[in-house]
């Protein structure tokens, strides 16, 4: 393979790629951007990984590489390939040795590369890896067998987290059959290094790496099913993890008491695999009672060190899935077995470490990160807090009976002095957390509990003490994290009046000095703000107005405090809480909205200097969004003060490219313009900002795209005369040719499209028709998918749709129209188009608006004179009804009026924008996708346009049309066609009508 770019070219635009001055990063990131184009790019790309010259510059080169191969290998139906075959196959082929050569530093990042090449060309594409990992282990060189090693757990780690399939146990299969002997007896003749090796540390450094990383293999080969090799060499394997779980040497033992050993790291493996064949293959795991006993010694050996974690909590999980397991209830039924379960391990591990205080008060928001109940975070507390759970599944009566007194000795003991024995205190609240809780979910807190466990008791006796006075637990604040994660865990149990006085002790704690006490009293509330009984929410507007004014208050002046703008962006919890304030006031948020809006621009306008925080950021522009949202729907005249306030900060945004924030800004104008009505028209603002939104070079991130479509979108519905007088439409068409000839954007090119076609007068749109329609059907013959295909049929819908109400068999309706300008293109055209592919297309159309505009569009030819006056068109009406049918009994077209009604937005002309009403207090944002890709503002809904919004119900409305032809032979002719399934349901539509 032959470089195309010099190597010396590409390691100076990396180097500049590290670089402090924006300006020169950001030139090196668009230059790597147009580099990467070139064919052949990746060879001095692995050149530069290679060099011994500047690490920085191979560092970033193997980060590069990595990045590349993410984006770039995977390839599907809607992606172009911009890698050339004969590199894909050079890299697959040199992989693997490159890894071996590689420093360890780079070698994690080719490592990641290498697994994305492997989810997607492994077996099928790449069947010689196995050959090639296999024939890199070599018999001296174990620093090379590490790398080789971990490429082979970097391809066989994703099964753990796969779905049973055929597909999947093929693979592991194929793996198997070559790999399985020469792992073992590679796995056997380490062990006898280790052995040989016990006095000298670093060789036993290199040996016990590689069986740690063995060990990580042997999980991967077993996480779906138990293979026959492995049922078979059992014996052998156990004896080998047994010995290690009571192997000591100080030589390889950890000096660091804060950080794990190689020692301690093998055996957190092995009881991860023990772990996974307790679970799973508990009925062949004949040694399993040997190594409870054996876990459960070294769990009550264990010292508190932090280098002991991961083995501790790893070691606490098995013996939890063992306790759960009823046939092993005689191993744990004695009490004093339970009693030296609790004593000797849970308690102990439940106890606040020093690394926990350090953690609390050195780094609150990894303090909250690590301690919430969604983190997936190991810790020792989790573990132990687990097995009281497993124990309680088991024996829930004695378990629960021990813990309590436990619990009774330690509130005791905080009693007889607070300030000395605080510790106690909050260790009881964390036992009465572990024993109580059931079942719990992160969004929704605590769904079940023991029923022995007086919920509310504890809290009036121990919890809401700590929530009545700010300044109390001065000393202590841990003690006030606690009470508060019990509002916040506890939620869905305490009473009405219990929620109602704890909200407003909350708000108050906003403002406590210790950062994750007001932390948590953010994300507290911002929970109970959200929470629901009887589907109904427990405070609405009304019930928080008083509220509101204080926590947005108490969170600004919070935020205003910090030193910087990366201080101020720290902490997600104050903004989303502000984000959900305003949502669950909705339009009472209207008289503290000037104020509101006032500090949440002087935050963007900080933190747009340099973004730092996506989550943050994110939450920020969802405030932004949804405080326009309803300020603006309750006074409309609000919008000027929106305009004035944002759009000095959108155009620093946007003029400084900060990338981060451009797709928000774009999704946050398109609402504010979508509030300017037709009949005003566009705003002088928006017209001098549209030349630069059409400027190609913006449109090439592929996070500003949907969000552009989408500000377009509001552009076409304000002022689509105004964009045709001032010839604004012909540069937007050309963004539709752009969009529509690329697989991954050729959905939103018809989303642009159908907006074109439902704002643009008809008598100006009927000159692009032809142009439209050759591009369209030019994609669909020379690169069609399903995407395009199910997009391509519901837009031929939309433009069948236009003129329903009125003539749909005149020459000026969207029926003929398509059938003219299709015709024109080529004689019969449309009749080969919707014979060979939009019939077959009409079920395949997703979501419910769609599938109704589908029904109907399809519906308004099956019934237009153009259909029944010819005899080609009346030969398909039959499948056509059938098609229109099908979708009309789908459950998600068979809208009942008033979920159709309660999803009508503000009209757009004779258009009603439907916001795909989305019930937002149910919305999360946990899992949306940050930095520079999109990320839609789930607050202001997604524009769906509804060219039918007159039609309510689909089923009457197809009735309708019939019956007006049901004296017509043709159309009597068409229907008999028709199976009797279909007949009956077209006959029972008749009668209801």
């Amino acid at each position: 393979m032959q470089a195309s770019i010099p190597s010396q070219t590409l390691a100076n635009v990396l180097r500049e790629t590290l670089s402090q001055q924006d300006s020169l990063r950001k030139k090196a990131e668009q230059q790597l951007a147009e580099m990467e184009k070139a064919p052949h790019f990746v060879s001095p790309l692995v050149e530069l990984m290679k060099a011994q010259g500047d690490p920085t510059v191979s560092f970033a080169a193997a980060l590069y590489f990595k990045n590349y191969i993410k984006r770039l290998w995977p390839q599907d139906e809607n992606t172009e390939d911009f890698i050339v075959k004969a590199d894909r196959d050079v890299i697959k082929s040199e992989i693997v040795g490159l890894m071996v050569s590689l420093d360890p530093r780079l070698q994690l990042q080719v490592s990641e590369a290498m697994s994305v090449i492997a989810d997607n060309d492994f077996p099928a594409n790449w069947p010689n890896l196995i050959h090639n990992l296999i024939s890199k282990l070599s018999r001296d060189n174990y620093k090379a067998n590490n790398a080789v090693l971990q490429a082979a757990h970097t391809v066989f780690k994703r099964w753990r987290s796969e779905f049973r399939s055929d597909l999947l146990f093929s693979e592991i299969k194929f793996v198997l059959e070559q790999f399985c002997q020469p792992y073992m007896d590679f796995f056997f003749s380490t062990h006898d290094l280790i052995q040989a090796h016990a006095q000298d540390k670093p060789a036993l450094d290199v040996l016990l790496k590689s069986l740690s990383l063995l060990c990580d293999i042997y999980y991967d080969l077993n996480c779906q099913d138990l293979p026959e090799f492995f049922e078979d060499n059992m014996p052998q394997f156990m004896d080998k993890f047994h010995f290690y779980l009571t192997y000591s040497n100080p030589l390889v033992e950890s000096d660091d008491e804060d950080s794990p050993g190689l020692l301690e790291e093998l055996k957190a493996v092995i009881c991860e695999i023990l772990t996974l064949y307790a679970q799973r293959y508990e009925e062949d795991f004949k040694q399993l009672q040997q190594f409870v006993q054996t876990v459960w010694n070294m769990m009550t050996s264990m010292g508190p060190e932090q280098k002991y974690d991961t083995l501790v909590c790893k070691g606490i999980n098995f013996l939890r899935t063992v306790v759960k397991n009823p046939r092993h209830k005689d191993l744990f039924s004695a009490p004093e077995t339970l009693s030296l379960i609790c004593q000797k391990i849970v308690l102990p591990n439940m106890a606040l470490s020093t690394a926990d205080e350090e953690l609390f008060e050195d780094d609150p928001m990894q303090y909250v990160q690590r301690d919430s109940d969604g983190s997936e975070v190991d810790t020792r507390r989790k573990a132990a807090s687990d097995l009281v759970r497993g124990l309680l599944e088991q024996f829930n009566a004695p378990t629960t009976q021990a813990m309590s007194q436990y619990v009774q000795n330690n509130l005791r003991n905080y009693a007889a002095n607070p300030a000395q024995n605080w510790k106690d205190k909050d260790i009881a609240i964390f036992m009465v957390f572990s024993v109580a809780i059931i079942s719990s979910n992160h969004l929704l807190g605590v769904t079940k509990t023991n029923d022995q466990v007086n919920i509310s008791d504890f809290y009036q006796s121990h919890v809401v003490g700590h929530l009545k006075d700010v300044g109390s637990d001065t000393n202590e604040p841990i003690l006030k994290a606690d009470a508060i994660k019990y509002v916040l865990n506890f939620r869905n149990q305490l009473s009405l009046p219990e929620l109602t006085e704890a909200l407003g002790m909350l708000a108050s704690h906003l403002a406590h000095p210790n950062a994750v006490v007001s932390t948590y009293a953010a994300i507290a509330i911002e929970r109970i703000l959200v929470l629901k009984k009887d589907d109904r929410l427990v405070f609405g507007p009304h019930d928080i107005q008083d509220k509101a004014p204080h926590i947005l208050h108490a969170i600004f002046s919070r935020l205003e405090a910090a030193p910087s703008p990366q201080k101020l962006a720290e902490n997600p919890h104050y903004m989303k809480t502000i984000m959900r304030v305003i949502i669950a006031s909705r339009t009472n948020i209207t008289p503290i909205a000037p104020i509101a809006l006032d500090k949440l621009a002087a935050i963007l306008q900080l933190v747009s200097t340099n973004p730092s925080n996506p989550q943050f950021n994110h939450f920020l522009f969802e405030s932004i969004g949804s405080l326009a949202r309803f300020s603006c729907a309750a006074t409309p005249q609000a919008i000027a003060t929106f305009e004035s306030k944002l759009f000095p900060i959108f155009q620093f945004i946007l003029q400084s490219d900060v990338a981060e924030f451009m797709p928000y800004v774009f999704q946050i104008l398109a609402q504010l313009l979508s509030i300017h009505t037709p009949e005003q028209g566009l705003p002088e603002a928006y017209v001098s900002l549209l030349s630069p939104l059409l400027n190609p070079a913006l449109w090439e991130l592929a996070g500003n795209r949907p969000a552009l479509v989408r500000l377009l979108q509001s552009y076409l519905q304000t002022g689509a005369t105004q964009l045709v007088q001032n010839n604004f439409l012909n540069p937007i068409l050309g963004i539709f040719q752009k969009l529509v000839a690329s697989r991954a954007n050729d959905h939103h090119a018809f989303n642009l499209l159908i907006a074109i076609t439902l704002f643009v007068p008809l008598p100006t749109l009927k000159s692009y028709f032809k142009t439209i329609m050759t591009l369209l059907l030019t994609r669909l013959q020379s690169s069609r998918t399903a995407k395009f295909t199910r997009n391509f049929c519901h837009y031929i819908a939309v433009l069948m749709s236009l003129g329903i109400d009125k003539d749909a068999s005149s020459d000026e309706s969207g029926v003929g129209v398509l059938i003219s300008t299709t015709n024109s293109i080529q004689p019969d055209l449309f009749m080969g188009v919707l014979k060979g592919v939009l019939i077959d297309a009409i079920p395949t159309v997703l979501g419910p608006l769609e599938r109704k505009t589908t029904a109907t569009g399809f519906g308004a030819f099956a019934t237009s004179r153009f259909a029944l006056d010819s005899p080609q068109f009346l030969a398909a009406v039959p499948a056509v009804l059938k098609q229109v049918v099908t979708l009309i009994e789908d459950p998600a077209v068979r809208e009942s009026k008033a979920k159709a009604d309660a999803s009508k937005g503000p009209t757009g002309g004779s258009f009603v924008i439907s916001h795909d009403q989305e019930d937002l207090d149910s919305l999360e944002f946990e899992d949306a996708g940050y930095q520079t890709s999109f990320t839609r503002l789930a607050t202001l809904g997604e524009i769906k346009l509804d060219p039918t919004p007159t039609i309510i119900n689909v089923p009457l409305w197809l009735a309708q049309r019939l019956k007006a032809n049901a004296a017509d032979p043709k159309m009597q002719q068409a229907v008999q066609a028709l199976d009797s399934n279909v007949q009956a349901v077209l006959q029972r539509y008749i009668s209801l009508s």
